[in-house]
């Protein structure tokens, strides 16, 4: 059975925002003060689930909320290139 996969931060911005003891409303509430005002607790929920694609623009927002740079939730290269066929496609198996 395969999922759609949309994203390669989502891990990282769970593992962050859970460090940090937010709630994904909390999160969801601070990207909304901070501009990104189409990014409800559902669009957390299914970035950190990578169901949902991120641009460019919110990653950068949603790294500064967790008080990070953007690069901390980017996965390594060798990881990322373990998953680059699954980002093209969409779909994980």
């Amino acid at each position: 059975m395969s999922r759609r996969y949309r994203n390669c931060i989502g891990p990282g911005v769970r593992r962050l925002r859970m460090e940090k003891g937010l709630t994904q409303e909390q999160l969801a509430a601070r990207l909304q003060l901070a501009g990104l005002h189409h990014l409800e607790r559902v669009a957390v929920a299914k970035i950190e689930s990578q169901l949902r694609s991120v641009y460019d623009f919110e990653l950068v927002v949603i790294a500064a909320e967790l008080g990070v740079e953007p690069t901390r939730l980017l996965p390594s290269v060798r990881s990322l290139k373990s998953d680059l066929e699954d980002l093209i496609s969409g779909r994980r198996s």
